[in-house]
């Protein structure tokens, strides 16, 4: 099944008040020159309790990642190993192995969004923005800087580090804890967060919608608060059954573009497509 891009998507990209939001599966498309991939979220808390010292841990790690509590098993994860030992955990999963932009990054990159937001930690998408003829008009703001409201009244591109960095791995966000603690000591980040859920289209790339309680929620809320005849979309895998899709899309007011299961080059050929007709419909209306 090819993705099919609507018609009122395309011009909302086109005329860029769509905001593309990332998830890890975009980082997933990358490579190391070597040949390493960014871990998925399982093989990165696995990893994470490999290096923890008591077996008691482990084993408790283990059973809440096998029973999907992630963000549980991150806490473990981050209090047995403490602060120093996990930050040079987060830096040898996401930097040290020198991750390259891929075709999608690069697709990404070419229809020229004017927000971004990511999820991942890894600095693969503002590598690549900031090596490029276009560097300047490009600024990163992680959920804790002070300046996303001013980056996004200027005309320069934004892009939206949700939970954080690897170039400062104590302040990344990634146990319910962490969680908590980022709403808290940056509501000014939430508060303009949730002024771009509901005053904007959305796509999402690489978010599989399996429990991110940060983006689930500002969907929600967006949705509750402002109800809208006009929905977010998201480029998803194929195979959930269809009552659980439709769930999700009625929750959260998102429609999903499936492609099939584990044929992830249908997505680059895809945003290949989408990339053209943006470039056909800005050659037109100047845009």
């Amino acid at each position: 099944m090819a993705i099919k891009w609507p018609q009122s998507l395309l011009t909302e990209v086109a005329e860029r008040r769509c905001v593309v939001v990332l998830g890890a599966g975009a980082s997933a498309s990358s490579a190391s020159a070597s040949g390493v991939t960014p871990p998925d979220w399982t093989t990165f808390i696995e990893a994470g309790v490999g290096r923890m010292s008591s077996a008691g841990d482990r084993d408790a790690a283990m059973e809440l990642l096998r029973k999907g509590a992630a963000l549980d098993a991150a806490q473990i994860v981050a209090d047995s190993l403490g602060k120093a030992d996990f930050a040079l955990f987060i830096r040898d999963q996401f930097e040290k192995p020198c991750f390259l932009p891929s075709e999608l990054h690069r697709l990404i990159l070419e229809i020229d969004p004017k927000v971004m937001i990511t999820t991942n930690y890894d600095t693969i998408l503002e590598s690549l923005a900031r090596g490029g003829a276009a560097a300047a008009g490009y600024n990163v703001c992680r959920y804790y800087d002070r300046h996303l409201i001013n980056d996004l009244r200027s005309n320069r591109r934004v892009i939206i580090k949700a939970h954080g960095c690897v170039s400062d791995p104590q302040n990344i966000v990634l146990t319910r804890k962490q969680y908590f603690e980022a709403r808290r000591d940056s509501p000014h980040f939430y508060a303009a967060l949730d002024a771009i859920f509901l005053n904007s289209t959305l796509l999402f790339i690489g978010t599989g919608f399996m429990g991110d309680p940060d983006i689930e929620l500002l969907l929600q809320t967006s949705y509750i608060a402002a109800p809208s005849d006009h929905t977010h979309y998201a480029v998803v895998q194929g195979g959930r059954h269809p009552s659980v899709t439709r769930a999700i899309e009625e929750t959260y007011n998102i429609r999903f573009l499936e492609y099939e299961e584990g044929k992830h080059d249908q997505v680059v050929e895809a945003l290949r497509s989408l990339s053209a007709d943006v470039s056909a419909y800005r050659a037109v209306g100047g845009s």
